[in-house]
């Protein structure tokens, strides 16, 4: 009996905390992430990444915070394989876009301060003009606050006849995990039929037959 309560309370315990993720929202906080190509500046260390659970997007339960040194030490920890690019390029297809469009990402704050130059001037002009155009077009569809000082972002160009780039970046990402699970479902699903495809395409085929 004593078993069974057990049992019991733990079934409770799973489904209530499933319950909560469910109903919870995933935040990707990047604070302070700086980054340049010259020789005085590349990557600021001092960036940190939180990643979040918030309980109605409100009361947050589950936080882990990141800096550059924990960062590294799971890199060294893992081992990653060479990605076969060409093997990449044979299975990716652009319906799999599709699936990732499901997770319906939102951004609650930006502030993004970005230099760029290239080798062309005109190139620069057009680049800048290009990437603050799309920022421009692509942000009132993820915004989640009406409040402008929330969303900052300032693309200057840099006029030097050199490839230089600086970037200053702080973000809040927000995504449902109702999405994430969906996207994740949807993505074994495909896993699971394509690997029965290329089963179903395995098979040999005989060349005889009873009449």
């Amino acid at each position: 009996m004593v078993l069974v309560f057990i049992l019991l309370a733990i079934l409770i315990i799973l489904l209530t905390l499933f319950f909560f993720i469910l109903l919870s929202t995933f935040h990707i906080e990047i604070r302070n992430f700086n980054l340049s190509n010259t020789k005085e500046e590349k990557l600021n260390k001092n960036y940190v990444i939180i990643l979040s659970l918030y309980l109605g997007n409100k009361i947050k339960w589950i936080s882990i915070h990141l800096n550059d040194k924990k960062l590294r030490k799971a890199y060294s920890k893992m081992q990653l394989e060479k990605i076969d690019l060409k093997k990449l390029e044979k299975d990716f297809r652009w319906e799999d876009l599709k699936i990732v469009k499901k997770l319906q990402p939102k951004i609650s704050h930006l502030k993004l301060d970005m230099q760029i130059g290239l080798e062309s001037p005109v190139l620069t002009a057009f680049t800048v003009t290009t990437l603050s155009s799309i920022i421009s077009i692509f942000l009132p569809y993820v915004a989640t606050s009406e409040k402008k000082e929330q969303y900052e972002y300032v693309i200057t160009p840099i006029y030097q006849n050199r490839n230089l780039y600086k970037i200053e970046f702080n973000c809040i990402i927000q995504v449902k995990m109702v999405h994430i699970i969906n996207v994740i479902s949807s993505i074994l699903k495909k896993g699971r039929s394509d690997l029965n495809e290329r089963t179903t395409s395995h098979r040999r085929s005989y060349g005889y037959s009873y009449e």
